[in-house]
């Protein structure tokens, strides 16, 4: 079996998979310029999204493909051939995604910015007092790393369920509704979040009508993909609804332009899509996992369907 690794950090996932792994050749390269014809051959590639769709069409004896990252965008392209089988690593994001929402979740719960700000003028006052207990947790999409936000929101005593195109129940949701039920679930949501992958049946799906049906005072999320959001909707939302807030880790474009209105947005905070960064670590383990299935010809996990894009 030969393995192909494309990667900065190719040499630190080769340290780590060689030992456990001795009957598997191993062709490594730093960026896509560095590959050999033999690593062309391989059975097996890992590399990030943007890397593989270069070198696919030249990789005729590919059978299984894994993604460093959750979002397989590059590799959806009509042109790109689709002769094996992808598997992406959202298994690996959902702890990190939930600390990255539970951070600003709870700050905004406990008012920390206004308590810094009765700190700084030495002011003691108890202001009124929140809680997450009882409230609801919405996610827009009902996948892995969804379902992590749920054991975690539901850890903090909130009642979570989900948006998702089909409807289907998931076990660690309360309820699931498909998004024409979205008017009846999200106007109870305290908290929505959106991880919705980007596919032609999402781009734009986060709209007026989306943010019509939001309570006024929601803590809105998007830490799935930027083209899945209407922006100017969302804007325009906050601009109505002075106390809802936005935490957005993706935008479309990245970066999002200077001048645009959302930055100057008091109610609206941007982060540099940073929620869930591909840690080695933890792509080494997933990867690990899944190769010993594939070499005993088991099923392997987080598997992507092309005709949905996740």
């Amino acid at each position: 079996m030969q393995i192909t690794i494309i990667n900065p950090q190719a040499k630190q996932y080769a340290a780590a998979l060689q030992p456990q792994f001795p009957q598997c050749d191993w062709h490594l390269a730093s960026h896509v310029s560095e590959l050999s014809d033999m690593a062309l051959q391989s059975q097996v590639l890992l590399a990030t999204p943007s890397d593989a769709a270069q070198v696919l069409t030249s990789m005729k004896n590919l059978a299984w493909l894994h993604s460093t990252f959750a979002g397989i965008d590059a590799l959806l392209a009509e042109d790109l051939p689709k002769h094996y089988l992808l598997t992406n690593s959202r298994g690996t994001f959902g702890p990190l995604m939930s600390e990255y929402v539970f951070s600003y979740l709870l700050a905004h719960t406990q008012q920390h910015l206004a308590y810094r700000s009765q700190h700084q003028q030495a002011l003691w006052q108890a202001l009124p007092s929140n809680s997450l207990q009882g409230q609801t947790f919405c996610c827009i999409g009902s996948g892995n790393i969804s379902q992590h936000l749920a054991g975690t929101a539901r850890h903090f005593g909130m009642r979570p369920v989900a948006l998702s195109h089909s409807g289907s129940p998931k076990t660690a949701f309360d309820h699931v509704q498909a998004f024409s039920q979205q008017q009846q679930l999200c106007a109870t949501a305290k908290v929505v979040v959106a991880v919705l992958p980007n596919t032609q049946a999402t781009q734009g799906l986060l709209d007026q009508d989306f943010f019509a049906a939001l309570a006024d005072d929601v803590v809105f999320f998007n830490v799935g993909r930027g083209a899945t959001l209407n922006q100017q909707a969302l804007l325009q939302f906050l601009e109505a609804k002075p106390k809802a807030r936005a935490i957005l880790d993706v935008t479309n474009p990245e970066p999002l332009p200077e001048d645009h209105p959302l930055w100057q947005q008091a109610n609206c905070m941007i982060t540099p899509h940073i929620s869930a960064p591909s840690r080695v670590a933890d792509i080494i383990q997933l990867f690990a996992d899944n190769l010993s299935r594939y070499l005993q010809g088991e099923d392997l996990i987080d598997k992507v369907d092309f005709t949905k894009g996740y």
